[in-house]
């Protein structure tokens, strides 16, 4: 394994760290919202959620990066692009419900103001960023295996 793929990993293994780190840190107000409001009112779902997603995310990105040497074979540039959509796809998985959670108190389903707008568009729709990192890891594989036939 070269030191390119060394330093892809340890990247991945580190922000995937953080991503599960943001989701553990989301625990302590989903235990207070468990000890303090009942389970169908919107704090109690907002905290249950950003927990979910940070712990979820988080685990999603060291499962890649404990398989990182068989996904990066050699330099590709879609391999790379997917490793750079994954991690932010993940963080913005982590810190959009934290935003809602925090600042918006309800489920933003139809965006009314302008910092549900931020947060729907700017962090839930690039949550979807890491679906089409498992494209670009797939077609760096491709890619691979035709080069291999040639």
């Amino acid at each position: 394994m070269d030191a390119r793929v060394t330093r892809n990993q340890r990247s991945l293994t580190l922000h995937g760290t953080c991503v599960v780190l943001i989701g553990l840190l989301a625990g302590i107000g989903f235990s207070y919202a468990a000890a303090t409001v009942p389970v169908t009112s919107d704090l109690y779902k907002n905290w249950k959620f950003a927990h979910l997603e940070g712990l979820l995310n988080g685990v999603v990105v060291l499962a890649v990066a404990g398989v990182w040497p068989h996904i990066d074979t050699r330099p590709r540039r879609s391999v790379d692009w997917g490793r750079w959509l994954l991690v932010l796809g993940a963080y913005a998985n982590a810190l959009g419900p934290w935003i809602v959670a925090l600042f918006i108190g309800h489920r933003v389903i139809q965006p009314a103001t302008v910092l549900e707008h931020v947060v729907v568009y700017g962090f839930f729709i690039p949550g979807v960023l890491p679906l089409v990192s498992f494209l670009a890891f797939a077609a760096g594989q491709i890619l691979d295996r035709a080069s291999a036939r040639r």
